[in-house]
């Protein structure tokens, strides 16, 4: 019969070892290999959650850089699955999730108090759905945002980025989603580029006037379509720009993907 000793010790060894990792992107702070954590990245913001080997996947809460904060499942670090996203607009999605995005049968509440049932792809609304004036009509209630209490280093770690220091970041008309608003719509996709998918990550500046400029592509797996994606965004229309001490100030919008094909 094995010893009560030995049983401990077996379930010691067993038991996830809380470890702090330094990074390239950040800081991971939790259970290792696999348990309860917290990472701070220097690009997307904190992550609180679950984790495998110092990857968010799981149930967890994702605070971002510009303010927009997420809870709901993730799956190898990114949102997918059910979750909520409450954007620094003060717009809200609440449904499905897939490639860090709203994409399926969702909830959108616009800023303006405005709520669209069904489907939605990269955060917009589609066509396969209905809007209502507002929430009471669609028969739902708007979802606030779980009470999270944060660390003196976890707001440290968020004023720490130059993002924070904006009174308002920028905004592009509804408030809800660039990609679906304008985009979309203006992409001209050829012949031979139809069929294909694509995913593209992506950055530009709101200058301190509305217009965008440095358009970067940081990432793509099409080429075709990063040059149109690009073409697209260079003719968007003014934004409303970032605000600092009350006035109009330049914003790096970062980390954009935008998905072109299936959704799967």
């Amino acid at each position: 019969m094995m010893s009560f000793l030995a049983a401990v010790l077996i379930g010691l060894s067993l038991s996830p070892q809380v470890d702090t990792l330094h990074l390239d992107y950040g800081t991971y702070i939790g259970e290792m290999p696999s348990g309860e954590g917290k990472l701070y990245h220097k690009e997307r913001g904190i992550f609180i959650g679950r984790f495998n080997h110092a990857v968010i996947s799981g149930r967890g809460i994702h605070l971002s850089l510009d303010g927009s904060k997420y809870v709901g499942n993730f799956v190898r670090g990114v949102e997918q699955g059910y979750g909520r996203c409450f954007m620094h607009t003060g717009a809200v999605i609440c449904g499905e999730f897939s490639n860090g995005h709203g994409n399926g049968r969702d909830t959108l509440y616009y800023p303006d108090g405005r709520v669209f049932i069904g489907i939605v792809q990269n955060s917009g609304a589609t066509k396969q759905g209905k809007t209502f004036k507002n929430a009471q009509a669609a028969g739902v209630k708007k979802p606030v945002f779980p009470d999270v209490r944060l660390s003196e280093e976890d707001l440290a770690f968020l004023k720490g980025f130059k993002v924070n220091d904006f009174d308002t970041a920028p905004v592009f008309k509804d408030g809800v989603s660039f990609f679906e608003s304008y985009i979309a719509p203006h992409m001209r996709v050829s012949e031979s580029m139809a069929g294909r998918n694509a995913v593209i990550h992506y950055e530009f500046t709101v200058g301190e006037d509305g217009k965008i400029d440095n358009v970067t592509i940081t990432s793509s797996t099409d080429d075709d379509y990063a040059k149109e994606l690009v073409r697209v965004i260079k003719h968007s229309p003014k934004w409303k720009p970032a605000m600092k001490d009350g006035n109009p100030v330049p914003f790096t919008i970062k980390n954009q993907t935008a998905h072109f094909g299936r959704f799967d």
